[in-house]
């Protein structure tokens, strides 16, 4: 373990000092693992390394409202205010070296496993994440900093892929597809090596089976790969379909890492300076109806105002659940003209989150929706549903592309439907690093 941390000093130092190109990671005089601890060690590393940048996604969106009275708005502010030509420097920026700090673990896992440790299960679960992870940064990548993907898309501009440690090596992006390529083949490997099942709760943040097809499932949807979608989708809930039933007493939040529903627990979705510094948004709060459970369970009134209760403890933390899987289920179908099966998964996820009146009440209306409404109504629940937890700017970019109006210190910005901002701008110091970001 000792020579794990000492890789770990290494690899923090690298990532803190400046240099003139590329990813601004020179790691120098590594000791090499050797022992199945050891690679072990260097996964644990590549999670824990993984950025909080969804908390900062929700300031984009219609969930949130900057509190100008918090220290912490000054850091928020230009985020808020989608001014990510020009900040102001003490704005938090997105990370970018960040996501590859953690795929470079997962490099060294693949690159070296095979040579130090015969396959075992416990081995070959290893090697499944440190793929599983490294497309997930990618994907993560992709989602910022690149347009959504599609066959028109294609040949447009994606990310720098780091599938090797080449420290000479120039990170040039390649395009959308080459990028989504990639992943899927990592995607593909990984889930074929795991282990796996079902993690335990604990150690939830790492990958399995049933988080690699929740993944999979995912990226079909943002590819608009309907069906692809489904069949992932399915796949995850035959190992486990529970949804955590809000008419229960006592029940956990949907996004607590030990509630039935959990799939991965990894990412921060609300860190500290964003609590701090926002409240939620009439327009979100506005969106749940009398006998909607959430709305008491999701957000706590704070003054005049609302803050949300699904983050502030790592025990919030969530990259995939169940909940999200039903709506995929439910989105993908409607969008493939089933309105039938579309309306078993969104009344299965309703049923456990609206009094048995109000459930009532939306199963009869959703009943008669035309194929177009049940898509509005599906794309309503996710809204809902996943508040907060910072998948509603990949949602609002991937479909309609919404004007939004945010106000601050006496600035009033529109981001335009369609609007270019919708795509993320590199970071000025990654593009200071590395001028190839811009090719």
């Amino acid at each position: 373990m000792k020579k794990i941390v000492y890789f770990g000093m290494i690899m923090a130092a690298s990532a803190l000092t400046s240099c003139d190109k590329y990813l601004d990671i020179k790691p120098v005089g590594t000791v090499i693992p050797t022992s199945e601890s050891d690679f072990r060690g260097l996964m644990t590393s590549s999670y824990a390394n993984f950025p909080a940048h969804k908390s900062y996604l929700s300031l984009r969106t219609d969930e949130l409202l900057l509190d100008e009275s918090s220290t912490d708005a000054a850091r928020t502010k230009d985020i808020y205010l989608w001014n990510d030509q020009n900040p102001d420097p003490t704005t938090i920026a997105y990370p970018y070296l960040t996501f590859y700090s953690s795929i470079f673990y997962t490099n060294q896992v693949i690159s070296t496993i095979d040579e130090k440790l015969a396959s075992n299960a416990a081995v070959d679960q290893i090697k499944g994440e440190a793929y599983l992870m490294r497309a997930y940064a990618h994907f993560e990548l992709l989602n910022l900093y690149s347009e959504v993907y599609s066959a028109s898309n294609a040949g447009l501009r994606g990310v720098p892929l780091s599938t090797k440690i080449d420290l000479e090596q120039r990170f040039v992006p390649a395009t959308i597809g080459e990028s989504y390529v990639q992943i899927l083949a990592d995607m593909e490997k990984g889930t074929a090596l795991l282990t796996v099942d079902d993690q335990t709760k604990g150690v939830n943040y790492r990958f399995s089976k049933r988080a690699a097809f929740a993944m999979a499932s995912r990226v079909h949807l943002y590819g608009g790969e309907w069906q692809e979608a489904i069949d992932a989708a399915k796949k995850a809930l035959v190992i486990n379909d529970k949804l955590v039933d809000l008419n229960a007493a006592g029940s956990l939040l949907p996004n607590d890492f030990e509630s039935a529903e959990m799939i991965m627990a990894l990412e921060k979705v609300s860190v500290p300076g964003v609590r701090t510094s926002s409240f939620i948004s009439p327009a979100l709060l506005d969106s749940y109806l009398t006998g909607d459970l959430r709305k008491g369970r999701y957000f706590q009134k704070s003054g005049g105002n609302y803050v949300s209760l699904k983050g502030g403890d790592n025990r919030f933390n969530v990259s995939f659940r169940n909940a999200d899987l039903y709506l995929t289920l439910a989105e993908c179908y409607v969008r493939l003209g089933n309105t039938a099966e579309a309306l078993k998964y969104l009344s299965a996820l309703k049923k456990n989150r609206f009094t048995a009146d109000a459930y009532a009440k939306e199963t009869k209306a959703d009943a008669g929706l035309s194929t177009a409404q049940l898509l509005d109504a599906v794309l309503l629940e996710r809204k809902r549903e996943l508040a907060l937890e910072g998948l509603r700017w990949y949602d609002l970019k991937r479909t309609t592309r919404p004007a939004i109006t945010h106000s601050s210190f006496g600035r009033t910005v529109t981001l335009q439907q369609n609007d270019p901002r919708y795509v993320i701008r590199y970071p000025q110091e990654a593009i200071n690093n590395n001028p190839d970001l811009l090719k």
